[in-house]
Parts: structure tokens; sequence; C-alpha cells
């Protein structure tokens, strides 16, 4: 049985250039037609099979050609490299549960928009680690802070974009990066610039909904909770603080950002 190129790039997922690299290599010996045309036998199959195997497992297109290149005559190299590929396969195992468990969190948040737009409800904050720079909060001309807020950029989803209000009066309010301490914990972030712990308490809960404003004056999203939370006869019992959950763009891309609010009280 006799294939083609097209056929066998199309069955195995190879590209041409994977198969004309393999020639090359001297793992494959094509024939051709009468017509000058590359064919491909069950043995030629048989090995792009075994080729594709390896690949398949995230052995390198190198590792793969030294393997079959006949130098190579002792199958506890291939234990080895499959051991080390299975080590690669569960770090990231571990790393896809952990983005599916933080994708999770940020969809249920942003389902409350329905529900908790401009309306208020009792709860507990949850607890969480608050880093900012003193500049903006989320970036530095420092480079040593830099390389800090780097990788907790890096680490997002599970670090999440947040604000907090450091005083009421004036308004002052700074953005920063937000993430509880397990993650913290479990993703190794530097905690050498400003963090804040912020402690589960009794908080007014809502969403709010600002406007372009909001990049250079943050502190306008506290206004309202603030004003409402004055007209019940609450008092401050700390900073508020808040989920920056996603970013509607409306006509004229004018920025719609809604943002998860907590206001201690007592």
């Amino acid at each position: 049985m006799k294939y083609s190129i097209t056929d066998v790039a199309k069955i195995l997922g190879l590209t041409p250039s994977a198969l004309h690299f393999y020639e090359k290599e001297k793992l494959l010996e094509v024939d051709k037609d009468e017509h000058n045309h590359r064919f491909y036998q069950v043995g030629d199959i048989f090995r792009l099979l075994s080729y594709t195997k390896y690949r398949s497992m995230g052995f390198p297109m190198k590792t793969v050609v030294k393997q079959f290149s006949g130098k190579e005559n002792d199958h506890r190299l291939i234990i080895q490299r499959m051991e080390k590929q299975r080590e690669e396969a569960s770090k990231k195992a571990a790393y896809y549960n952990e983005l599916a468990d933080s994708i999770d969190g940020h969809i249920t948040s942003v389902e409350r928009i329905e529900s908790l737009l401009d309306e208020y409800e009792f709860t507990q904050s949850p607890h969480t680690l608050f880093l900012y720079d003193e500049e903006c909060g989320w970036i530095s001309k420092d480079r040593r802070s830099q390389g800090i807020v780097q990788k907790w950029v890096k680490a997002m989803p599970a670090t999440r974009l947040a604000v907090m209000l450091h005083s009421a009066e004036p308004m002052n309010a700074c953005f920063g990066y937000a993430v509880t301490p397990r993650k913290a914990k479990a993703l190794a972030l530097p905690m050498d610039l400003n963090v804040q712990e912020l402690l589960p308490v009794s908080c007014l809960h809502t969403i709010i909904a600002t406007d372009d404003r909001f990049p250079e004056t943050p502190h306008i999203v506290f206004e309202k909770a603030l004003d409402y939370a004055r007209s019940r006869g609450f008092t401050l019992a700390g900073k508020p603080w808040g989920y920056i959950l996603l970013v509607e763009v409306a006509p004229e891309a004018r920025l719609k950002p809604y943002v998860e609010l907590w206001v201690p009280i007592r």
C-alpha cells in the first residue's frame, strides 16, 4: 500500500515540513513514483507513528531524531526520558487545575453582577493579601520593584487586579494586586513591597459600575458605597477594597469597569 505525502500529513497530523525534516535526518528513506512524487509505505507509517508517539509525550524533535538515529540502543534511556516527561506533565496538570480553579472564582464573581450591582448585603470579606507599589500601585519605575511586581502579574489570574481606599477624608485610593494567602504560598510570591493582609471582617458587599475616570481617580468607585454606609449610620472599621471584575467597552471606546467592593463597617 502506498500513501502520498498529503495522506500521511493529514492522518498523522504532521506538516509536510516535518516529514521532510525526518527525511533530511535519515529517519526515513522515501521512495518516489514515476512522476517524482514521494510516497510512503507501511514501514514508513510505522516509523512515523513511533516518532509521533514520543512527540505527543512532549519529547523535543531533536531528542526523537537522536533516539531513532541508530546511535542509541538502550531502552533505559527511553524510560528516563519518559519519566522526565511524566514529571513535566504532572506539573502542567497541577498548573491547569489551579488555573481552572482561579477562572471559576472569576466566573462566580462576575455572575453576581446581575444580582449585586448597586445592591448591598452584609457578609464577611475574604482573607486577602494586597500588594501595591508607592507610585500608581500596579507598576513602578524602580527596577527592583518591577521584578517583584512582574511575578505577581505573571501569576494572574490567581492574582487579581484590585483597588484599596487608604483614607476616606481626604479620599485617597490606589491600585494593587490581590491574592489569597493559600495561593500566594503555593505560588511562592515575593512579599518585598507594600503588602497588607486583609483579614475577614464584617462588611457591606456590593458591585459598582464606574467609568473611564477610574484609572486616574480610583477613589471614585468607593463614593457611592461610603455614602450608603453613612446613610445607614455605619462607620468604617477598616480599609475598603475590591476586585476589578471586568471592563466593558462602551461606544467611542469608553471604559466601564465593574468593581466588587468590601466595605468594613461597625
